[in-house]
């Protein structure tokens, strides 16, 4: 597909709308036809088939001009704004620095993460708009791959067809437990020998699927204290002392009353990044908007997550 400009998109997709708004800026045929380059009985005759469909005259003559007639009056705003909206959604199907985005991503990373990536890519690119759905991991993923997200920032990314990620930053996963724990003052741990009861972060959340994960690969059902919303409340559970939880290692350092345990089971590790529909699904179309935003994500990203996730 060519990139006509936003007046050439227009003109196509609201013919009529465009003759009215012409004929009623110039009081003229010959000039409105020439503004619009076309013919002047081709514009005629669509003019005249317009009211004909609408069953009233819109025009009128005035000597050798035109204007319009009261029906066209009451009309002409409501053409004008119809024009100005299509002419906005041709914008942001077409301009990168005009268009918008719709990124998904998760609560933990709306805290910090996601307004700060905002706030320095609307520096750059003011003209572009964002809309934002928080929600979990497998929320989010839904989302995209029906077509209702451009983008998601997440963790762990997908590994099935139609969707493409890329990492930002990897996190290791620890054995959260609290400070009098007897594992406390030991080294890195397996899961299978802990007896505790764990707080897990509820079904569909990232770090719930990579916790299972593990503990299908260790061979052992955690005993479930609590499933928590999210990581903070879970690793806040673990320093009160009710239970132990697999969770990201926190990037300041354990919270207070808690301890950070290495995991030696498998692939203890939690890619947070970018995902995007493959090229050709989603009806085949990237607005530049969005290209744009994920090459900023992808620039940027690796320095501002690392320093605010968990």
């Amino acid at each position: 597909m060519n990139d006509p400009d936003v007046e050439s998109l227009t003109r196509i997709l609201a013919p009529r709308l465009r003759v009215l708004a012409e004929v009623a800026r110039t009081e003229h045929v010959t000039r409105a036809a020439e503004a619009l380059h076309m013919p002047q009985p081709t514009l005629s005759r669509a003019l005249a088939r317009f009211q004909e469909e609408l069953g009233m005259a819109l025009v009128e003559r005035t000597g050798r001009g035109i204007r319009l007639t009261r029906a066209g009056r009451l009309l002409l705003p409501h053409v004008e704004r119809a024009l100005d909206d299509l002419r906005q959604g041709v914008a942001e199907l077409t301009g990168a620095e005009e268009g918008r985005v719709a990124l998904t991503f998760l609560p933990t990373l709306g805290v910090e993460v996601v307004p700060v990536l905002l706030r320095g890519f609307r520096a750059e690119h003011p003209g572009v708009r964002f809309t934002l759905t928080q929600e979990a991991w497998a929320d989010s993923l839904r989302r995209l791959a029906s077509g209702g997200a451009d983008l998601a920032l997440t963790s762990p990314l997908p590994s099935g067809p139609g969707l493409i990620s890329a990492v930002l930053h990897t996190q290791y996963l620890r054995l959260v437990v609290p400070e009098h724990h007897p594992l406390a003052d030991q080294g890195p741990v397996y899961l299978a020998p802990i007896r505790d009861e764990f707080i897990l972060l509820k079904p569909g959340r990232g770090v719930r699927h990579l916790t299972d994960r593990l503990s299908d690969q260790a061979g052992f059902t955690p005993r479930v204290a609590f499933e928590a919303d999210d990581i903070a409340t879970a690793r806040g559970l673990v320093a009160a002392g009710l239970g132990v939880s697999v969770l990201p290692a926190r990037p300041k350092g354990p919270l207070a009353g808690t301890v950070e345990l290495r995991l030696r089971d498998g692939d203890a590790t939690r890619p947070v990044g970018v995902v995007w529909p493959q090229e050709g699904s989603g009806g085949g179309y990237e607005p530049p908007a969005v290209a744009l935003f994920r090459d900023y994500v992808r620039r940027v990203g690796p320095e501002v997550i690392p320093d605010l996730t968990g």
